[in-house]
C-alpha cells in the first residue's frame, strides 16, 4: 500500500514547544510514518499508511492533543486567543 499525506492547519500553536508536542503525539499513533509542523503557518503535515489510520482519525488525534484542525491559516488574533487559552485564560 502506498503512503498518503494529510495536511491541515491547526489552532493552538503559540510556542516553540507546540510543534514538538504535536509531532511526538502523532508519531505515537499507529500508522503514522512521519509528521512535521510549520510553526509560523500553523500547518501540520502527516505522512501515514491509509491501511492503518484514516484522515478522520488523524483529525481526532490532533484534537485530543489540543490542536484542533482548522480549515485555514489562523490569524494573529486567533493565535493570541489560543495562547490565552493555553495559559488558563479565556478568549
Amino acid at each position: 500500500m502506498q503512503d498518503a499525506v494529510f495536511k491541515t492547519y491547526v489552532k493552538g500553536i503559540w510556542c516553540v514547544q507546540c510543534p514538538e508536542l504535536i509531532i511526538t503525539g502523532l508519531l505515537q499513533r499507529r500508522g503514522v510514518i512521519d509528521a512535521d509542523v510549520a510553526y509560523f503557518q500553523s500547518l501540520v503535515t502527516v505522512k501515514y499508511d491509509p491501511a492503518i489510520v484514516t484522515e478522520p482519525q488523524l483529525r481526532e488525534k490532533l484534537t485530543d492533543l489540543g490542536y484542533p484542525p482548522f480549515d485555514r491559516k489562523p490569524t494573529a488574533l486567533e493565535r493570541l486567543a489560543a495562547k490565552l487559552l493555553h495559559l488558563g485564560g479565556s478568549a
